[in-house]
């Protein structure tokens, strides 16, 4: 039971299987957000664009 306590047992494993999985869970989800606003960036993009050819008469 000593070995389960310990630095060097179970608990330090799951402690790095737990870390792992929250780590990809945040480089998922930042880059799902990342992505996200790329688009709404790029939609705004395009439609100053269009905006600015309306106006200016074509």
């Amino acid at each position: 039971m000593e070995r389960l306590k310990n630095e060097r047992g179970v608990t330090l494993l799951l402690a790095l299987v737990l870390l792992f999985f929250v780590s990809l869970f945040l480089f998922t989800f930042v880059s799902w957000h990342s992505n996200l606003y790329e688009t709404y960036d790029s939609l705004g993009t395009i439609y100053e664009q269009a905006a600015i050819t309306k106006m200016q008469g074509g």
